[in-house]
């Protein structure tokens, strides 16, 4: 009887009793259904079940003596270990009061401050960078934090006030190495190396080439750089990080250094190098090398004589393109796109013409071009404008009589496009590349596109282009579709006069009424539009001042300042908007001025939003400084001697600082 006693109390003192019980419970159901249905079976069952008792009973107490053994040995075992953990293992471990002053630590974390005396102290007092630590309140997160000049993986469990430590130097360091370590692509191109071939004999070439190549596997080999020559003007460079990081801080500076020694032997030669890596651990070298091509592209479409550097991922870096590139176009390129661009309309649904935001005479008179010769192609077309976002000179150009045209019939504003637009309708991008300009934005992203613009290609541009047109030597957009009409054969489906006068008014404004940036071309395509009756004398109206404009300008040109000798700039008004027109003028002007090498205007311009402010700025430069690169960092863009951009909710003392910053950056980048 004692026996049953010390069982019924060791079994009642098991977490799972009532599991047991349960089991019980079953099996003396199953033994009765088995007596109802046959008293054999249910009697076998009653016999195992009073064996198993009796054996429990009788033995119960050896299997709980041997259950506390194994359980002591596990204890103790499980202390050992918690010692280990504690006063062993590479964990810093501390315990701090209310106060955050340390009430206890372990052997590791007394290591970390070579055996101080720490209990006592206030965490922040030991180091300043406990803040950083304290600050971590996740009690089932690890965090990577650095302080005292090591990284942490830190756990803090704020609710009994203990920090977890483990030192992860070693392991961020071999990350470190890992990334240097990382394979980075490129393409190098030469540019114009056929056409510098061309004016020399056999001699001089094999020399040049000889030169050319022993200067370009010095490089390689100063700093460890892989290359192959995939053919006479391109190679395959390969390099890691840690190569990188060094080219970048020098700036390539061996590339501006070997065009001015080919420069000071009358050959125009440069380089342009596409770069691509990849900040993930994991990259595919296929995808590196296609985003090396597409950054090689990107700089040559800014004219070469440049290095673009960009990860998969992230944003270009470039450098170099400091030289006014000269004019390399061929009509034979012209005649080509006039066809794929013939092509393309003839295969859409519909055209939707797109100038840029606040468009200017080249914007409005491109997309006239583009629209007639959708229109006779037997194309729905339409051009997309925004009517708040118009200027007295394009309102102006709008309103010239013209028998062929009904504007309400070829204008379309954001709101109708939306209800016109198909899937299958084609966009056609003039004067501009990059999205965020274009007044078709919002559709960009699923149409087909084509881009016709002259403004050097940046790093934002469409991903579903089927035709990019882009001629940074041309003196505008309007050339570029002018010269599509002087290719055409049949001559009655040509310009007629209100459209070739849109189209010279664009080359007249962004020409500076052909003072600058012309080519040969640029008077070829003005003598064409002349001839299809485009009239001077009506774009002179239309570029009229009234007194206002005059006053405004020479205002701006009363407030320049000279910076470092070669820079003037002017501040307009804090609270009056100025028109682009003024203000691009006004740039122009103080140009004139004797040791000016660039010009930049800061104005307030029209905001379609109350609440929003937008500050211009318009720069301009002689060519010995690039503009184009000073606005970039600004969010704009355009020519190494024609730039802008626009920037929003800032004051016109902050955009004037900011303007400074790209000065100085851009000075230290020429040294």
């Amino acid at each position: 009887m004692q026996k049953i006693k010390s069982f019924f109390k060791f079994f009642h003192s098991l977490e799972i009793s009532w599991q047991i019980y349960s089991i019980v419970i079953l099996y003396l159901l199953i033994m009765l259904s088995a007596f109802y249905i046959k008293w054999q079976f249910g009697l076998m069952l009653l016999f195992l079940l009073v064996i198993v008792i009796i054996f429990i009973i009788f033995n119960f107490q050896d299997v709980a003596d041997n259950i506390n053994v194994l359980a002591n040995n596990i204890s103790k075992s499980a202390q050992t270990v918690q010692e280990d953990a504690m006063f062993r293992a590479p964990i810093a471990i501390t315990i701090y009061d209310d106060q955050q002053r340390i009430k206890w630590i372990n052997p590791t974390f007394q290591h970390l401050f070579m055996g101080q005396d720490l209990l006592g102290e206030y965490l922040i007092s030991l180091n300043s960078d406990f803040k950083k630590v304290l600050a971590v309140k996740d009690d089932d997160q690890w965090h990577q934090v650095k302080f005292m000049d090591s990284y942490f993986k830190v756990l803090h469990r704020e609710i009994n006030h203990t920090l977890y430590l483990v030192d992860i130097t070693e392991e961020i360091q071999i990350k470190e190495n890992r990334k240097f370590d990382q394979v980075v692509f490129g393409y190098l191109f030469i540019d114009d190396y056929n056409e510098v071939l061309e004016a020399m004999d056999d001699r001089q070439v094999a020399k040049f080439d000889s030169d050319l190549l022993s200067e370009i596997t010095r490089w390689t080999k100063l700093h460890g750089i892989y290359y192959k020559r995939l053919d006479e003007e391109k190679f395959i460079v390969i390099m890691n990080m840690r190569t990188l990081d060094s080219l970048e801080e020098n700036k390539f500076k061996f590339f501006e250094e070997l065009r001015k020694r080919n420069y000071a032997k009358n050959i125009p030669i440069s380089i342009s190098l596409g770069i691509a890596y990849s900040e993930n651990e994991i990259y595919d070298i296929n995808g590196l090398a296609e985003q090396a091509q597409n950054n090689l592209d990107l700089a040559l479409g800014r004219g070469g004589d440049q290095i673009v550097v960009r990860s998969q991922d992230g944003r270009a870096r470039f450098y170099g393109g400091k030289t006014n590139p000269s004019e390399k176009r061929s009509n034979i390129r012209s005649k080509l796109v006039f066809q794929a661009l013939r092509n393309a309309i003839s295969k859409a649904d519909r055209v939707l013409v797109s100038g840029h935001k606040r468009p200017d005479t080249d914007s409005i008179g491109s997309a006239f071009g583009i629209y007639k010769l959708a229109r006779h192609l037997n194309k729905e077309a339409r051009i997309i404008i925004n009517p708040m976002e118009i200027n007295s000179d394009i309102e102006q150009l709008l309103s010239l009589p013209n028998e062929e045209y009904q504007l309400e019939n070829v204008l379309i504003s954001h709101e109708q496009t939306k209800d016109w637009i198909t899937p299958s309708t084609l966009i056609i991008m003039v004067d501009h590349h990059r999205p965020s300009l274009s007044e078709a934005e919002d559709f960009l992203e699923n149409h087909a596109l084509i881009i016709i613009d002259h403004h050097r290609r940046g790093e934002e541009f469409p991903k579903n282009t089927e035709l990019s047109y882009i001629e940074i030597y041309a003196s505008s957009a309007a050339e570029l579709i002018t010269e599509f009409y002087m290719n055409m054969r049949n001559t009655s489906h040509n310009l007629n006069a209100f459209e070739a006068t849109a189209l010279l008014s664009g080359i007249v404004v962004d020409t500076n009424n052909f003072s600058a940036r012309t080519g040969s071309r640029t008077f070829d395509a003005a003598s064409f539009l002349k001839s299809r009756g485009a009239d001077i004398a009506k774009i002179n109206r239309i570029l009229k001042e009234d007194l206002d404009a005059v006053i405004n300008r020479n205002k701006l040109v009363d407030n320049l300042e000279i910076y470092d000798s070669d820079y003037a700039i002017s501040k307009g008004p804090e609270n009056q908007v100025i028109d682009n027109v003024i203000a691009s003028q006004s740039a122009d002007q103080m140009l004139t001025i004797k040791g000016v090498e660039a010009s930049f205007v800061i104005y307030k311009r029209q905001s379609l939003e109350e609440d929003q402010s937008v500050i211009g700025i318009s720069a301009r430069s002689l060519g010995t400084i690039n503009v184009q690169t000073i606005m970039e960092r600004l969010g704009g863009g355009g020519h190494l001697s024609n730039a802008a951009t626009q920037i929003y909710d800032k004051t016109m003392d902050e955009v004037y600082q900011m303007l400074i910053e790209s000065i100085e950056f851009d000075r230290e980048e020429s040294e």
